[in-house]
């Protein structure tokens, strides 16, 4: 849940700043500098999801990576970038907090956050392993859920005005695509480990934020939109 919300609450403040910098005609433009440096989170959060050996920390590496391609997005600036911002602000928020809720359930359900020590969740525990399976296709941007939508924004607005900045943030969510992919084989798939025990996984909240984040990818609601565009606009 921190890691859905309080993230967008320290990026809401930078936002703001930002809206005082570009009013000042004397002020430095910021929005090379947001660029440059979601850039960098993107591409180096994305390559230590590959040393992380503890799965709450595996997915807060991942919330880096997520927050730099946000800031990247607004740093690049325009109305679709500014708009895929946002978009990707709430799918992540959703996402994750999803992901959270079931990481929490598996981590007392096996006793261990250590990812080697977590093995074959989708048979020791069918509902944990195939929602973890959701949440990691899901934060990785696959269609149709609607990481990917917010995703395809940003690249597709960054390529119009920059192919070569489009390529490396491609590189960078490709690089986190095959560390998530990589981590969540041996979780969910395979031989269960042992220890552990039965899990009291509570089904409603997960499907909730789940259900939510493949509906915006599907059909995104309208007011949601409206909005988005309005604010998208004021960020310039």
């Amino acid at each position: 849940m921190l890691s859905g919300l309080l993230l967008n609450v320290a990026l809401y403040a930078v936002l703001r700043f930002k809206l005082i910098l570009d009013a000042n005609a004397r002020a430095i433009s910021p929005g090379p500098l947001m660029a440059t440096l979601g850039l960098v989170s993107l591409i180096f959060a994305a390559f230590m999801l590959y040393r992380r050996r503890d799965i709450k920390r595996l997915f807060a590496f991942s919330s880096i990576e997520h927050m730099g391609l946000i800031v990247f997005a607004f740093g690049m600036g325009g109305p679709l970038a500014n708009f895929a911002g946002l978009l990707h602000m709430t799918m992540h928020s959703l996402t994750k907090s999803g992901i959270f809720f079931v990481v929490g359930h598996i981590a007392q359900a096996k006793g261990t956050q250590r990812i080697s020590e977590i093995r074959g969740l989708t048979v020791s525990h069918p509902w944990l392993g195939w929602a973890l399976v959701i949440g990691v296709f899901a934060i990785a941007g696959m269609p149709p859920l609607g990481v990917f939508m917010s995703e395809f924004l940003v690249v597709s607005s960054t390529f119009a005005r920059s192919p070569v900045l489009a390529v490396l943030v491609v590189f960078g969510l490709l690089v986190a695509f095959g560390a998530l992919l990589l981590r969540l084989q041996g979780m969910a798939f395979g031989a269960p480990s042992e220890g552990g025990g039965p899990s009291r996984a509570s089904v409603l909240p997960v499907g909730a934020h789940f259900g939510l984040v493949l509906l915006a990818g599907l059909y995104p609601p309208p007011p949601l939109v409206l909005w988005f565009q309005h604010v998208a606009a004021m960020l310039k």
